[in-house]
Formats: C-alpha cells, sequence, structure tokens
C-alpha cells in the first residue's frame, strides 16, 4: 500500500485508485415541477458523467459519456428532457443539445449561432421558450429561442452587456426571462425582467450589492421572482414581485451566515434553506405561512447548497448529498415528516470512511482579520511536512466535507490545512469583498499567516511546507510562491492564472466582466493593478520548485498565459516541472484517471522524488 521515499512515505497508485473511484456524487439538479426526476453528477462509471434518474420509478441511464468526464446539465421543469453544452474536448464551448429522459433523438438547440460559453439552459413549463446566458464575440447576452405553431425554433437575443450577466431564468408560461446585471462603477447589481418577445424591461427599483435570480412563482396569478440578495453582511432569499416592484426578504432570528435556497415548495409553501456560516452548515425547513423554522438532517458535514438540489418523493422524503471529512460522498433519503432520521442509497453511495481527528481552527491574518482554517494531523508523526491546499473561487468556501485529496495528502504522511481566505463565503460581505481592487494580496496573507501559525504551534517541519491549488487557488499558489519565495519548499499550481492581462485578454466576456469587478477596471484603466496581482511580476523571487499542471483546452485560465510564465521561468532559470493534459478547466477534476495521475504527481513531487 505505502512506498517509502526518503524519510516519508508515498501511497500506492491502487490506493489513490480507491480513494478517487469509490462512488461519489458531485451534483444533483432537480426538475421543478417534478422533484422525484434528477440530473446526477456521478462518477459511478469511472469519469464523473450525468445520468437521468427517476427516484420513483428507479428509471435511470447515463446520459453523457465524454472522454474526460462531464460536470453541467440542466433539468427541464417537467423532467422529460436534459439540456447540456455540447462542447469539444473540454473547452466549454459549444451549442446546447436538448435530450429526452428516457432517451430519444439529442436535438440542437442553437445550430446557427457560433459556438458560447454557458453553464445552463431555463425553459417555460411546456419547453417552447428556452432561455440562456452566453458569453459570445466578447460580450454577455441573453439568448431566448422559441417553437412556432409549426414546430420551427427562432433563436434571438434580448439583452447584450458588457458586464457581468447571472445564468437566465424563464417564467413557467414563457413570457419573461430574468437575469441579474451588475454595474462596474456603482458595484450594485439590478435585477432585469425582460419579456421575451423583446418588448418593454421591468427593473427592480431596488439594487443589492449581490443578487441572484433563481426561479419564477409556478402559480399562475403569481408575479413574483425568488432570488438571493445580500442585506447587509449575509446573503438572504428574497421575493421579488415584479408585478408591484416590492421586495421581500426571508429572514429568521437564527440565521447567522449565508442562507441559500436548495427547493421553493409553492404547493407546501415551504423552502428548503442551508446557512453557511464560519465553514459550518445548518440544514432548514422554513414554513412561508407561519414563518417557523425547523432544523433538519444531520449535524455535522456539507450539502449541495445551489437551488434544485433537493429531490422530493411523493412521501415528502427527501434526498440531498452529504458528506464530510470522513465519509465519502453519499445521497441520503430523509423521512417524512420529522426528518430526523435517515438512509443512505446504496447505488449512489461512497464506502469510504475514516476517524481522522479534524480541527477547525482560527489564525490571525496581517491586518488583524481572523481566518479559519480545517487541519488534520497523520497519526504517529511529530511536526510532518505539510500541504496548504487553497480553494478555488475565489467565493468557494471548504466546509467539512470529503476530499479524497486530503486523504491522499495525510496517508502520504503529510499534514493538511486548509484556509477559507478573504474572498470565501459564509464569513460575511467585508471579509468576502476584500480582495476586490486588490486581487491576491489578501488571500496570499491569510494563506501566509496560516503557514506561520503552523510553525509558532509546532505543528509542521518548517521546512517541508508545500502550496497546493487549483484555479483559483493555483492562481493563489503562484502568486504566494513569488512574493513569500522563502516559505515553501514546493508549490503545486493547477489550471491558474500566471498573467492577468494576457488572462484577461484571452477569457470568455462572462469571466472578463468578472475581472473588471475585481481589478476595478480593465487593464487600460487600471494597469498597475492587474500588474500588481499578477504572478509573472514575482518570477525573479520564486526560489522553491514549482509544478505547474494545466489543460490545454481551458478557456477559463487560457494557456496562453501560463505559456508567458513559463517562458519567463526559463529564462529565469528558476526549478520548475509542468504538464500539460488534454482537456479543459474541469477536466483535472472530473477525469479520474487524469485526476489519480496528477495528485500521484503532486505528492511525488511535493517529496521531493
Amino acid at each position: 500500500m505505502i512506498k517509502q521515499i526518503g524519510r516519508y512515505s508515498f501511497i500506492s497508485i491502487s490506493r489513490l485508485q480507491s480513494l478517487f473511484k469509490t462512488p461519489s456524487v458531485q451534483y444533483l439538479f432537480t426538475a421543478q415541477n417534478a422533484p422525484h426526476r434528477a440530473i446526477v453528477v456521478s462518477n459511478r462509471s469511472g469519469d464523473y458523467q450525468l445520468h437521468a434518474v427517476d427516484f420513483a420509478s428507479g428509471f435511470h441511464r447515463q446520459i453523457t459519456r465524454r472522454k474526460g468526464g462531464a460536470l453541467f446539465g440542466s433539468i427541464s421543469s417537467d423532467g422529460q428532457y436534459i439540456y447540456i453544452l455540447d462542447d469539444k474536448k473540454g473547452a466549454e464551448h459549444g451549442h446546447f443539445l436538448q435530450i429526452p429522459f428516457e432517451g430519444g433523438k439529442q436535438i440542437d438547440m442553437t445550430p446557427r449561432l457560433k459556438p458560447y460559453f454557458s453553464y445552463s439552459m431555463n425553459a417555460s413549463d411546456d419547453e417552447k421558450t428556452l432561455v440562456f446566458t452566453a458569453a459570445l464575440e466578447n460580450k454577455n447576452t441573453i439568448f431566448v429561442t422559441k417553437e412556432s405553431n409549426n414546430g420551427t425554433r427562432q433563436t434571438y437575443n434580448v439583452h447584450t452587456s458588457a458586464t457581468s450577466l447571472s445564468e437566465s431564468i424563464c417564467s413557467s408560461d414563457g413570457t419573461y426571462v430574468c437575469v441579474a446585471e451588475t454595474d462596474v462603477k456603482t458595484k450594485q447589481n439590478t435585477i432585469l425582467v425582460i419579456p421575451t418577445n423583446g418588448g418593454e424591461r421591468k427593473i427592480c427599483s431596488c439594487s443589492f450589492s449581490s443578487v441572484t435570480p433563481l426561479a419564477f412563482s409556478r402559480i399562475a396569478d403569481q408575479r413574483k421572482i425568488l432570488a438571493l440578495a445580500r442585506r447587509g453582511e449575509w446573503l438572504r432569499p428574497m421575493l421579488y414581485d415584479f408585478a408591484h416592484n416590492r421586495v421581500s426578504f426571508i429572514q429568521h432570528g437564527s440565521f447567522r451566515g449565508d442562507v441559500w435556497v436548495l427547493d421553493w415548495n409553492e404547493n407546501r409553501k415551504e423552502m428548503i434553506l442551508c446557512d453557511v456560516y464560519q465553514a459550518q452548515q445548518k440544514l432548514y425547513i422554513y414554513n412561508l405561512e407561519n414563518k417557523s423554522l425547523r432544523r433538519i438532517g444531520p449535524k455535522n458535514g456539507s450539502f449541495n447548497f445551489h437551488f434544485g438540489s433537493v429531490v422530493r418523493l411523493s412521501d415528502n422524503s427527501l434526498i440531498f448529498k452529504w458528506s464530510d471529512f470522513n465519509n465519502s460522498p453519499r445521497l441520503i433519503r430523509l423521512y417524512a415528516s420529522q426528518y430526523n432520521k435517515w438512509s443512505e442509497i446504496p447505488e449512489w453511495s461512497g464506502n469510504i470512511k475514516s476517524q481522522y481527528i479534524v480541527k477547525s481552527l482560527w489564525t490571525r491574518s496581517s491586518d488583524g482579520e481572523d481566518v479559519q482554517m480545517w487541519i488534520m494531523q497523520p497519526k504517529g508523526i511529530k511536526q510532518p511536512p505539510f500541504v496548504i491546499d487553497v480553494h478555488g473561487g475565489p467565493h468557494g468556501v471548504v466546509g467539512d466535507e470529503f476530499s479524497p485529496e486530503m486523504h491522499a495528502w495525510i496517508e502520504s504522511g503529510f499534514g493538511y490545512c486548509a484556509v477559507n481566505y478573504r474572498g470565501s463565503i459564509g464569513f460575511g460581505k467585508k471579509f468576502e469583498r476584500k480582495i476586490y481592487g486588490n486581487p491576491g494580496h489578501w488571500e496570499v496573507e491569510d494563506i501566509v499567516s496560516a503557514r506561520n501559525w503552523l510553525i509558532q504551534n509546532r505543528y509542521a517541519d518548517p521546512k517541508r511546507i508545500t502550496l497546493y491549488g487549483w484555479s483559483w487557488g493555483g492562481y493563489v499558489t503562484l502568486l504566494a510562491t513569488g512574493t513569500y519565495p522563502a516559505l515553501w519548499s514546493s508549490s503545486v499550481a493547477g489550471a491558474g492564472i500566471a498573467d492577468c492581462l494576457t488572462q484577461y485578454e484571452n477569457e470568455p466576456a462572462y469571466f472578463r466582466a468578472q475581472d473588471e469587478e475585481r481589478f476595478r477596471g480593465t487593464p487600460e484603466t487600471a494597469r498597475s493593478r492587474y500588474l500588481r496581482s499578477s504572478p509573472i511580476t514575482y518570477v525573479n523571487h520564486i526560489q522553491s520548485p514549482l509544478l505547474i499542471l494545466h489543460g490545454e483546452n481551458d478557456i477559463r485560465c487560457p494557456p496562453r498565459q501560463m505559456k508567458r510564465f513559463i517562458d519567463v521561468l526559463k529564462k529565469n532559470k528558476k526549478s520548475f516541472d509542468v504538464e500539460w493534459f488534454r482537456s479543459g478547466h474541469i477536466g483535472g477534476f472530473t477525469n479520474t484517471n487524469l485526476r489519480v495521475r496528477l495528485i500521484a504527481k503532486a505528492i511525488r513531487f511535493a517529496l521531493g522524488a
């Protein structure tokens, strides 16, 4: 099982495969009007693929068989159709396909459009009107595709913006599409309700520092939209009555952090909510009539907390994804009506159970802000080498959740530290927005603070601390490697950003708009900020070995900016290794064999093998 490398042990490939290939569910996407039907994103066939599952009848079929896996899809409100972006080689540019849930002919829904970047498609109840937000030709656009009485489809745009647009939602009758739009100058978000025939739009009179539309009411005479909006420091569910331009928030004295909506059942007048506070989650049922709140489900661990992540059966039992640090992901069924008892669904559950001691601790950063971190140590090793795992996002969070990477590091003799740096969600607006105007800086300061805490408290070998991160975590890893070069024994950066100026030139409009918000300007108006935040600026300072892992078809963090960084590393004669893999941004996660190979390479690199 274990191979000895110097003083330390390397986990065997067979053990790595068992960690990463144990059956696991990543996401559930449920049908709003048929909540017993769902897309299940699972690795049960090897790589992560999309599966159509009817939890009432037991029907199941695998929808995608993509080389390298798939992660995202949408399901119609009646559960009859699934929509996926048909991209090539993981490049996340393509056309939406409509695929019958139970099998049948696939249809390209936008054959006349050029390939575009998009996450999801939303439809009216009769499927005749489809809406989606896409990045196309350096702009973000809301597209509507309508089916006429003779069965032909027409696709047209109803709104184009150079700023950020949220994903689109469609009213049940197909009359309206709704998005949130960001004003870069005011840093405010506004809800737009636009007729799908291109008529006069409605604009919410309230602006928010953050807002995301989730769903239109499915009740015929209700002109209401459920959204998630920031009120003060925290995200709260909100109902927007666009007929009367009125906003009402869902509030309760028990709420502590960001409150996410997982499910909205108008017939039962209730919502399933998840309160995310300081990296901990609590699951609730909220009654919209009497405004009562009841905690349900496991008291530890983590759930999916995106909208549409709950399966509901005819007896009102609920199905969720759940995991914690010691238990691999599994689908659990909570039994009505108390929802305090549950059982696993074996065919969609992993079998890894461990007993590591996990500590939630805090470190004080350079400006006095307290930063939360998770720490685990291998058994029987005093002051082991440590890996600091830097999460992506930046607006993500590491909760009490299973990570096969964490287990791989621990079983190779490393201590493990995951830091919820500035930008992470669940710690309030001030904490989350601190990074704007100076991307990378506070993330790095918080990571450095965690590293110093590990040494001062004799947790880690001060000469053996490795940085490891993917996506935004890869970016922070590269930046910390150059700005604090003496602190790390090695660094591993996957799918990261190395040159913010070149990144801006090549990324889709969807991400370009986000950069303009984070940097508070474009490279023309805020060039000094882009340079200050770019890892490439600090290449000549790098002292420790660096491993770069990057997808050849990554459009979120395009290869060109990483190739420029590698050229500068070579010119400065720095010690580094690089592996290019044939996939896009998410391929390092969805492709299980690739994922095993890359984590094995990362651990060997950190061990100095």
